[in-house]
């Protein structure tokens, strides 16, 4: 299968290289509607939505949030060139509490889908939950309605499955901001997320800031008085990247062998710092660390796209996320080339005392004809397969997106993906999965003045 991605992506990067066109339309408005995920949409005990469809979501609720303040900047700044530094400065810091505040809204914002990240690597285990972010259950950022003994029983069962639903809350913020990052690139803005971004790698800092201090030993003591007696009611993992570290470095213990629950029944899920072996609580203090590569993207900047050559202009970004056998660190560069949209990204995926390489590439809003565009996106992986082995797996990805204009704003897309066993993410199993989506694209562009 190897040999086979590679040989499909060099075929089809020669072909595509001088064929294509590039867009170049300003937009102000760009969502989408996954209206379908199969079998992700039938087959998990909480049915909808799936990871991608809450990916998708929540950047349509930011980028309407950043459209909004857009117009509203641009209609206190009049000037567009004696006011462009004050509307820009306004639009940033507006944007970037925006970020902040409306994220912890129970709408479809960021911590409703880093919550639904959670619950759904929870459902390919066939473990229902409940979004505790969300207007129609409860508003305290939580996942709950999983029991003691069932988390108990997939620690027993599938170690990695439990590890990556600790990760996966703040992968989503890793993923959002790299799906901005990307589709931006490609699609010239009226305005752009970059508040979002900087957001983003701050809130993955600062959750292992948090969890990589006292502070983390406080909560533990004082937010159980202010949790359910039923453990079904409180939040499945407690803090996520103690809780992660704690049962990667001892993946043969018991769940339930941690402290009582005070003053109610089951186990307190909450891992202070301090609970950590030494060794533990150096590898959590590296990866907070780590963590700041996430800060390494010029978009942040205000920088979108770096033009070398009228044929030639790229960007980069890395990207520091955790994962269930220690952490990926990967460097993506989209660029253009002879009018064709173009992505190569590297990996490496590091467990406690080893690592292995990954490789990506992809094509992006390639025209077919002038009603239809396509994606390809085709990784490789080398990866470590739990935190302590030595042993490997090597597997791949492939996805592949086609667009249909229905008129000028609205055109929809069929999209298929195929992953064999190994982590990616965005990717809810560790075990080999496919899936189909559907859905509608809405576009509003402006025109460029000349």
């Amino acid at each position: 299968m190897t040999k086979t991605i590679t040989l499909t992506t060099i075929i089809a990067l020669f072909l595509l290289i001088n064929v294509n066109a590039q867009d170049t339309t300003k937009y102000k408005l760009r969502l989408v509607a996954p209206l379908l995920d199969a079998p992700e949409n039938f087959n998990i005990p909480h049915k909808y939505p799936s990871m991608d469809q809450a990916l998708e979501f929540s950047s349509d609720f930011y980028e309407l949030g950043f459209w909004g303040i857009d117009e509203v900047g641009n209609k206190l700044f009049k000037d567009p060139y004696g006011d462009k530094f004050y509307n820009n400065a306004f639009k940033y810091l507006l944007g970037l509490a925006f970020s902040k505040y409306g994220s912890e809204l129970p709408i479809p914002l960021g911590v409703w889908a880093h919550e639904e990240y959670h619950r759904a690597v929870l459902g390919k285990a066939d473990i229902a939950s409940e979004n505790g972010n969300w207007l129609f259950t409860r508003w305290d950022g939580t996942v709950f309605g999983v029991s003691d003994t069932t988390l108990s029983i997939l620690k027993r069962r599938d170690p990695g499955q439990l590890l990556y639903a600790y990760t996966s809350g703040v992968q989503y913020e890793a993923n959002l901001s790299q799906q901005i990052s990307i589709r931006d690139f490609y699609n010239q803005r009226s305005h752009y997320k970059n508040a979002l971004l900087l957001y983003n790698a701050y809130y993955i800092y600062d959750y292992f800031n948090f969890s990589a201090s006292e502070k983390s030993d406080s909560v533990k003591v004082l937010a159980p008085p202010d949790e359910s007696k039923n453990p079904m009611e409180r939040d499945f993992a407690g803090a996520d990247l103690t809780a992660w570290v704690y049962d990667m470095f001892n993946p043969d213990m018991p769940f339930n062998n941690r402290d009582d629950f005070p003053g109610g029944e089951g186990v307190n899920r909450r891992i202070g710092f301090s609970d950590l072996s030494a060794e533990a609580r150096d590898y959590l203090e590296k990866q907070r660390s780590l963590s700041l590569l996430n800060f390494v993207n010029p978009a942040i900047f205000f920088i979108n796209r770096i033009k070398v050559t009228d044929d030639f202009s790229f960007n980069f970004f890395t990207q520091y996320v955790p994962t269930h056998f220690g952490n990926d660190i990967a460097l993506y560069i989209p660029f253009t080339y002879r009018n064709s949209n173009l992505l190569v990204n590297f990996h490496k995926y590091s467990n406690k005392d080893d690592s292995g390489l990954g490789l990506g590439l992809g094509i992006y809003n390639f025209k077919v004809t002038d009603r239809f565009e396509s994606d390809l996106a085709i990784n490789y992986w080398d990866q470590p397969k739990s935190f302590y082995s030595d042993d490997k797996i090597s597997g791949g990805f492939v996805n592949f997106e086609s667009r249909y204009s229905i008129s000028q704003k609205f055109s929809a897309f069929l999209a298929f993906d195929v992953k064999t066993k190994g982590w990616m993410i965005g990717e809810p199993d560790l075990y080999e999965d496919y899936s189909i989506q559907a859905g509608i694209n809405f576009n509003y562009s402006r025109k460029q003045k000349k």
